[in-house]
């Protein structure tokens, strides 16, 4: 089974400019993703992050993960996540053989290894499509989303979904700059 990780990554955040590589506690938000993903078990060099923004490329690759350059077309508000993965894989040919995919958030930093395995083994143990996070009162926080390669591409809704509990910040704002520095810091 080959799993691929992806990190969607553009450069124009509009509440918190910069977000994605907004320093938090010595490190930028990516880092913080990158760092996950590269001690999760499931990890040997198949890590990628998907930009439109320079910066946030060179930054990823000194980080240790490959890139995908984006067009920018791709990079706007109103584009889905899933249109990003459909460009990310169908770039490159390392991508397009992978069974999973596991899309991680760019500034979720309390993503930790030990969830991104869980929603791994969750899809692989249970036979789902889709598994991805949620927070206490089981709403998506959309800090990691693993989903079969067919998932990506398809026009309906998945079924054979599952969930796992992370209660993670999604951080969009200075405000939840400062929350998330405080639960880190303990």
């Amino acid at each position: 089974m080959k799993i691929t990780f992806i990190i969607p990554a553009r450069g124009g955040s509009k509440r918190l400019p910069r977000k994605n590589i907004y320093n938090l506690l010595g490190k930028p938000l990516i880092g913080w993703s990158i760092q996950a993903c590269k001690k999760s078990k499931y990890y040997k060099d198949n890590l990628y992050v998907s930009s439109e923004d320079e910066e946030i490329l060179k930054l990823s690759e000194s980080l240790g993960a490959k890139i995908i350059e984006r067009p920018v077309r791709l990079s706007g508000d109103d584009v889905w996540t899933q249109e990003v993965l459909k460009h990310a894989i169908e770039s490159s040919n390392n991508l397009r053989e992978c069974n999973i995919v596991v899309r991680i958030q760019a500034n979720s930093p309390q993503i930790r290894s030990e969830k991104i395995d869980e929603c791994i083994e969750k899809l692989i143990e249970h036979g789902l499509w889709e598994v991805f996070t949620v927070d206490a009162n089981g709403i998506e926080d959309a800090a990691i989303h693993v989903l079969r390669r067919e998932c990506v591409n398809q026009e309906a809704l998945s079924v054979y979904k599952g969930v796992v509990e992370t209660d993670y910040i999604d951080v969009h704002t200075e405000e939840d700059i400062l929350k998330v520095s405080k639960l880190l810091s303990r």
